[in-house]
C-alpha cells in the first residue's frame, strides 16, 4: 500500500475520471436543481476560492509566491461538490441513491486532492502521505561519527579512481534527524535530516564532498526525502564504490510558515548566516567533513530552496563555490514585491537589501571561480526568471549552464534533475575524472 503510485500509473487516471463521474452525477437532477443548487455551488465554490486565496497570499502569505490557477478551480470544485450533496440528497427518492451523493462527493474529494498533488508533485506515494517514504530515519548516535578523527584539514577529498571499499561497508546509505545549533546565527531551526553514504559508513570513513539541500516554502527539512532524494543517492553510489555527498538537509522556516528569514541576513534574521556559517560548522564539528573550506560544500534547491541556494552562491561564493538552483525565482520574494522586503525586513532601508540582494550584488561582483546549474521547466511560469537569474551570472563570470527540462514547478521537474546532475556535481569536486 505505501509504495502506491499517486502521481502515474492507474491511480492517476482512474481517481480524476471517477472524480468527474460523480461531479456529473451531484450536478444532474431536476430542472429546479439545475437552475438553482447548481449555478449557486459553483458560484460559492469560486468566490470561497477566491476568499481562500486573497486570504492565503495576500493577508497571510503563508506560500511565499503565488499558487497556480489550476490549484483554486480545483479547490472551487471540491466547494461546490460539498455544497451539492445535501441537495441532490433530498432530490433523491430511493434510499441507495441517498447513499451515492457523499459517496460522488468523497469522489470529487479525492480526485482534487490527488490533481493538485499532481501539479506539484508532492506526495508521490502514498505512504509518503503519512510520512513513510521508505526510508528509516534514526537519531543520531556515536557511531555515526566516532571515527570522524581519521579525517583531518590537509585529507584530500576521495578519488573515485584509487578509492578501495573496506570489507565493512554497508551497501546503502543511512539517514539521521538532527538538531543543527544556531550557534552563530541565532535564527529558530526545527528538525533537520543528515544523509550518510555508504563510503562515510565505515572504520575508515572517505572524506566525502557535502551537499545542503534545501527545501521549498511551503515545506519543510523532510520535502527532499520525500521527493526520493535516499533512493538518488543510494542508487549513485551502488554504481560509483559507495560514493556519494553527505547531504544536509536544513530546516530553513524559522518555525513559522508566515515569517521566513528569506535566506539572507537582515534586522528580521540572520538566515544566511545559517546556512553559510552554522550548518558548515555543524558539519566539521560532528561529522569531521569539509574541514578544507568551501571546495568541498555545495548547495542546491527547488523552487524557494533553488532561489536561497543562488542567494547563498552569489552571496556567500567562498562558502559554497558550487550551486544548483532548480526552478528558483530572481531573489527573495514577498507579496508587494521588493518593497514589501525592504519596509518588512530592512526597516526601509533600500540599499541594506541591495546589499545583499543576488541581481543587484552580480551587478558588481564577480564570480569567475563559481560553477552553477540553473535548471528551468519548459512550462514553469517562473522560467523567465531563471532565465534572468542565468543571464547575470553569465555576466559575473561564473561558469554557468542554463538547463531547460519539459515540465513545470513541481518534483516531476525537480526529482530527476538532481539524478541527473549528481554525475556533473561530483565531477566538479574533483571525486570523478
Amino acid at each position: 500500500m505505501s509504495a502506491l503510485q499517486l502521481t502515474t500509473g492507474w491511480v492517476s487516471i482512474v481517481f480524476p475520471i471517477l472524480g468527474l463521474l460523480g461531479l456529473l452525477w451531484l450536478i444532474i437532477g431536476p430542472v429546479k436543481h439545475l437552475k438553482i443548487a447548481v449555478p449557486l455551488a459553483l458560484v460559492g465554490g469560486g468566490l470561497l476560492a477566491l476568499g481562500l486565496k486573497f486570504l492565503t497570499e495576500n493577508m497571510l502569505n503563508l506560500w511565499g509566491e503565488p499558487l497556480r490557477w489550476r490549484t483554486y478551480i480545483f479547490a472551487a470544485l471540491a466547494i461546490a461538490a460539498l455544497a451539492l450533496v445535501v441537495p441532490r440528497m433530498l432530490k433523491s427518492r430511493r434510499w441507495y441513491t441517498k447513499l451515492l451523493a457523499p459517496l460522488a462527493t468523497l469522489l470529487v474529494l479525492l480526485a482534487v486532492s490527488l490533481q493538485i498533488n499532481q501539479v506539484f508533485g508532492y506526495f508521490p506515494t502514498a505512504g509518503s502521505l503519512w510520512g513513510d517514504n521508505g526510508v528509516a530515519i534514526q537519531s543520531i548516535s556515536s557511531s555515526d561519527t566516532a571515527e570522524k578523527s581519521t579525517i583531518t584539514k590537509s585529507t584530500p577529498l576521495v578519488k573515485a579512481s584509487s578509492w578501495r571499499p573496506p570489507a565493512d561497508m554497508p551497501k546503502e546509505g543511512k539517514v539521521l534527524k538532527v538538531k543543527i545549533p544556531a550557534t552563530v546565527s541565532q535564527v529558530h531551526s526545527g528538525d533537520s535530516y543528515i544523509y550518510l553514504p555508504p563510503a562515510y559508513r565505515t572504520k575508515t570513513p572517505a572524506n566525502v564532498p557535502v551537499l545542503v539541500l534545501i527545501h521549498g516554502n511551503p515545506g519543510g527539512a523532510i520535502d527532499w526525502q520525500r521527493g526520493g532524494i535516499v533512493a538518488v543517492m543510494n542508487s549513485y553510489a551502488a554504481a560509483h564504490k559507495g560514493l556519494a555527498p553527505l547531504v544536509v538537509m536544513p530546516d530553513v522556516t524559522s518555525g513559522s510558515s508566515v515569517s521566513w528569514p528569506l535566506c539572507m541576513d537582515s534586522p528580521r534574521a540572520k538566515g544566511a548566516t545559517f546556512l553559510s556559517v552554522d550548518v558548515p560548522n555543524y558539519v566539521r564539528q560532528t561529522f569531521g567533513l569539509g574541514l578544507a573550506g568551501g571546495k568541498q560544500f555545495a548547495i542546491g534547491g527547488f523552487s524557494y530552496g533553488g532561489t536561497c541556494a543562488m542567494q547563498l552562491g552569489v552571496t556567500a561564493a567562498k562558502e559554497y563555490p558550487i550551486f544548483l538552483d532548480f526552478s528558483g525565482e530572481r531573489g527573495p520574494y514577498l507579496k508587494g514585491g521588493d518593497p514589501a522586503i525592504i519596509n518588512d525586513y530592512f526597516n526601509g532601508d533600500a540599499a541594506a537589501f541591495a546589499a545583499v540582494n543576488p541581481l543587484d550584488v552580480l551587478k558588481t561582483k564577480k564570480l569567475e571561480s563559481s560553477k552553477a546549474i540553473v535548471l528551468v521547466g519548459q512550462d514553469d511560469p517562473y522560467r523567465p526568471q531563471g532565465e534572468e537569474v542565468y543571464r547575470a551570472l553569465k555576466g559575473a563570470k561564473a561558469q554557468v549552464t542554463l538547463q531547460t527540462v519539459a515540465g513545470g514547478h513541481s518534483w516531476d521537474v525537480w526529482r530527476p534533475a538532481m539524478a541527473n546532475n549528481l554525475p556533473w556535481l561530483m565531477h566538479q569536486f574533483g571525486v570523478t575524472g
